[in-house]
């Protein structure tokens, strides 16, 4: 793993990135202790950085505190159901954004095609078993169509919706039945936002989470 520039002015940030992206791709999973200094040997930067960033978490709920330190959060159930209608919603908005934009001519051509090669190459990676790569390209796949809304509040409500329900995203995906009818969906998904229909667009968004939260409780 790369390090970081110990003489970045922008290294709290950066850690947290780095940190964040693995709440995505499920390093991390509920209870998992993250310890400040062995964080800060294997990123290469001092434990300044990695305290700021694990302060962030901390108030942005994704670790609590713990005995000499911090733990990654864990979510009951409940809070997890509530979490998933959270993100319906919120998906279902930013894709009919996305979709209203895209009828106006606002979104470029190389952001479809890059939806495009998003959503096959998730499909790609279910058909392979690759769990990693399919909740990569799923992760991204999700933030291109919130980031593209234009409506920046949105985009930093889905990141952190997105990092507390990581986990139990990349189980779903586990589901070989579930991850094939997801990059189905996502086609359809995308066919819609080229497509300009905003109203589709905002109901296969939310139908599509709906799924994902019915597989969630058939755990």
């Amino acid at each position: 793993m790369a390090t970081v520039d110990r003489k970045s002015p922008g290294s709290t940030g950066v850690v947290y990135d780095a940190l964040w992206t693995r709440f995505l791709n499920g390093t991390y999973a509920s209870g998992d202790r993250l310890p400040e200094a062995a964080l800060a040997e294997e990123l290469g930067v001092s434990r300044t950085p990695v305290r700021e960033a694990l302060g962030r978490m901390l108030a942005e709920g994704l670790v609590i505190p713990a005995a000499r330190g911090v733990v990654v959060a864990g979510l009951d159930r409940d809070a997890l159901r509530a979490l998933f209608a959270f993100r319906g919603n919120l998906e279902g908005f930013s894709t009919e954004l996305t979709a209203q934009r895209a009828s106006q001519g606002l979104i470029a051509p190389a952001w479809f095609r890059e939806l495009k090669e998003s959503a096959q190459q998730f499909a790609s990676a279910v058909t392979e078993g690759d769990r990693v790569s399919a909740t990569e390209s799923n992760m991204h796949f999700h933030t291109l169509i919130v980031e593209a809304s234009g409506n920046e509040f949105v985009v930093d409500a889905h990141r952190r919706t997105i990092a507390r329900l990581a986990v139990s995203t990349s189980l779903n995906l586990e589901h070989a039945d579930w991850a094939r009818e997801a990059a189905r969906q996502h086609g359809l998904i995308a066919d819609a936002l080229h497509e300009g229909t905003a109203t589709e667009a905002q109901r296969l968004a939310e139908a599509h989470i709906r799924d994902a939260m019915r597989v969630f409780d058939g755990h």
